[in-house]
């Protein structure tokens, strides 16, 4: 009996042990620290995800430059904030002596991206000039951001002009061999009364113009303004930045023409459309 009974304890200790052997060989799961919370705080907080517009430096200052001369400048915008960080519109307050070249500023940037707006200084005449570049943006805390410019013009060197020898004096015909000359009259070509003539066939770009109010203004219609665009190539290298002082060839449509520029501007604004024309500067 005493024998039996040191079995069955002997029996309960092993089986025991076996339960606890089995139990602490599971695999416990990988302890991977505490959560990064960090993701749902941006996205439970609204208006988190936002961009923020920086640039380096408010200010750009030419050296001086010869009058007739022009020397050019890069601004670089950069995005610090989660959200992409559109570049609206970009214009000068009075864009006469400062000029915009190009901008690579036409995509959404992400965050840490870059990109740059090269400002031209081309003076017309000798002193010190001021204007302001305007760069509307999608950043809510930041949405105008403005760079003061300046620079200083000196005048230009007069060269002598050298002296221009004398000409042997043109023999005059006596007026017994002169012979009439005859008035050749020219064919009228009169322009189809279908064709779509402009108001106005140049352009002078005034502050604040776009290629949408032109076309309004000269065609009577605003779903024109890739013709505009496409006969000034040699000037306008992005149909949403102008320079002020440009002239603009305003030309004349056919039908034909009409419809088909009607339908080149639907395709350009369907293409660009988070760059809108507008809105108008105030």
């Amino acid at each position: 009996m005493f024998k039996l009974k040191f079995l069955m304890k002997r029996i309960s200790i092993l089986t025991g042990l076996l339960i606890l052997s089995v139990v602490y060989a599971q695999p416990k799961p990988l302890d991977k620290g505490p959560a990064d919370e960090s993701a749902y705080w941006i996205l439970k907080f609204p208006g988190a995800l936002r961009p923020v517009a920086t640039v380096y430096s408010n200010k750009i200052n030419f050296s001086a430059v010869e009058v007739g001369k022009e020397v050019e400048s890069k601004l670089k915008i950069l995005n610090k904030g989660y959200g992409n960080l559109k570049i609206k519109r970009i214009y000068l307050k009075e864009g006469k002596n400062f000029a915009i070249k190009s901008t690579t500023c036409t995509k959404p940037l992400e965050f840490g991206h870059s990109c740059d707006i090269t400002v031209l200084f081309k003076p017309t005449s000798p002193g010190e000039f001021k204007d302001v570049l305007h760069i509307e943006t999608n950043d809510p805390n930041r949405p105008i951001i403005t760079v003061e410019l300046s620079g200083e013009a000196k005048g230009a060197v007069i060269e002598k002009t050298p002296e221009i020898p004398k000409l042997m004096p043109i023999p005059q015909i006596p007026k017994s061999e002169e012979k009439p000359i005859k008035k050749v009259k020219r064919p009228k070509h009169p322009i189809s009364h279908k064709s779509l003539v402009p108001k106005i066939k140049i352009w002078v770009v005034k502050p604040c113009d776009t290629l949408w109010d032109i076309s309004s203004n000269v065609y009577g219609t605003p779903l024109l303004w890739a013709a505009i665009y496409e006969a000034n190539k040699d000037k306008i290298m992005d149909p949403w930045m102008l320079t002020v002082g440009w002239k603009l060839k305003i030309p004349v449509l056919t039908p034909k023409e009409a419809e088909k520029y009607k339908k080149e501007t639907l395709r350009l604004m369907e293409e660009m459309a988070d760059r809108p024309l507008g809105p108008k500067c105030p």
